[in-house]
């Protein structure tokens, strides 16, 4: 089943404050959609909401509300769900965009690294996914964003990668349980993507994964384009890159030579 957006639907977007959630945020106003954003930061969603504004003439067609919440929290996930339900009857489209990495070597990585890309990459989606799922009306959806680094590992992301392969999983088992109910369930693989987390991600890396090889970041705004088009085409994976496309299909029918060709291209220590 396909995404059908029109004017007046009502998304809902974890992460939205930055990155590839804020520019899917910009995408759907533009669209006439509303939008609700979701992240821990409630200085940075006031600037969102403000530029998202700027950038729209519909100001009083198209709704766009803030909510700052920990999704890693059941708790504070539950607080922002009675908050955005007394505004909001049904949430058409849910965005689960929100994420963390920490580039290490495992045994250079502390708890906390490994419990925080864990708790808010996998654990919040499960959370804010399992508590929003009763707004979501036949015809909706849920997007969820893993990474190409959920197809496969490298070096440097083992907590990283732990969590992105869980996304899809639980997208894949989450596809089957709402089938029934028609709603639609579509998993986001993209490489590396131009964010404020990317460029603190490239600072904190250690020297020996900081490569030339590694190809260019994409902007976001390209990637969010293409996340509502695949949607829109029912497309249960969405690869936004041509090389991730690629390295699948050798992944699936030529696995041994996808194998050689990944420990060629990625670094290692």
């Amino acid at each position: 089943m396909s995404l059908l957006l029109e004017r007046g639907k009502t998304a809902l977007i974890t992460g939205g404050s930055s990155g590839i959630g804020f520019a899917l945020a910009d995408e759907l106003v533009r669209r006439g959609v509303n939008v609700i954003l979701v992240a821990r930061r409630i200085e940075l969603l006031k600037e969102a909401k403000s530029k998202l504004e700027e950038l729209t003439d519909t100001k009083d067609s198209v709704s766009i509300k803030i909510v700052s919440a920990d999704i890693s929290s059941i708790h504070s996930v539950r607080i922002a769900e009675e908050d955005i339900g007394r505004n909001f009857s049904n949430i058409d489209l849910l965005i689960n965009s929100a994420g963390v990495v920490k580039p290490a070597l495992l045994e250079d990585l502390t708890d906390e690294d490994i419990n925080n890309q864990i708790q808010i990459n996998l654990l919040g989606m499960i959370n804010v996914t399992r508590q929003f799922l009763k707004h979501l009306p036949e015809g909706g959806a849920v997007i969820n964003i893993s990474s190409a680094l959920g197809l496969f590992g490298m070096a440097g992301y083992t907590a990283y990668s732990a969590s992105k392969f869980g996304i899809i999983g639980f997208s894949d088992a989450l596809r089957r349980e709402l089938k029934s109910r028609k709603i639609s369930v579509h998993v986001v693989c993209p490489s590396d993507v131009d964010t404020p987390q990317f460029k603190q991600e490239h600072e904190d890396m250690p020297g020996w994964m900081k490569t030339e090889s590694r190809p260019k970041a994409v902007s976001p705004v390209v990637v969010a384009k293409k996340i509502l088009r695949g949607a829109k085409r029912g497309k249960f994976y969405i690869l936004p890159s041509g090389m991730v496309k690629l390295l699948v299909i050798f992944l699936r029918f030529f696995p041994r030579l996808a194998r050689l060709i990944l420990d060629g291209m990625f670094p290692r220590p």
